[in-house]
């Protein structure tokens, strides 16, 4: 059975290698709401294995990020209005 973890990012997440003792590194993404850790496995390949995972990891975040931006600079957005009280509401167009 697989399992998936699925973080919606808000603004300040960001990712970093960090060094929790000398020798040890690893990748960290996400916010203190949330984030994922990625250690390397304790055997014998398991920096090679990490190492590949870590290239195409990078690869398709940064397709992901051309997507999200295409996107961004491609979206319409609805007309707001705001109530007398202070609510708004949103019109479709």
């Amino acid at each position: 059975m697989g399992m998936h973890v699925v973080i919606q990012p808000l603004a300040g997440y960001g990712a970093e290698v960090v060094s929790p003792s000398p020798g040890v590194v690893q990748l960290i993404a996400g916010g203190e709401d949330a984030a994922f850790l990625v250690q390397v496995p304790a055997r014998v390949g398991g920096l090679s294995d990490a190492a590949r995972f870590a290239r195409r990891l990078a690869a398709a975040a940064s397709e992901f990020g051309e997507c999200c931006e295409a996107q961004n600079r491609a979206r319409s957005f609805p007309l707001v209005d705001q109530w007398p009280d202070g609510r708004f509401s949103q019109e479709q167009e």
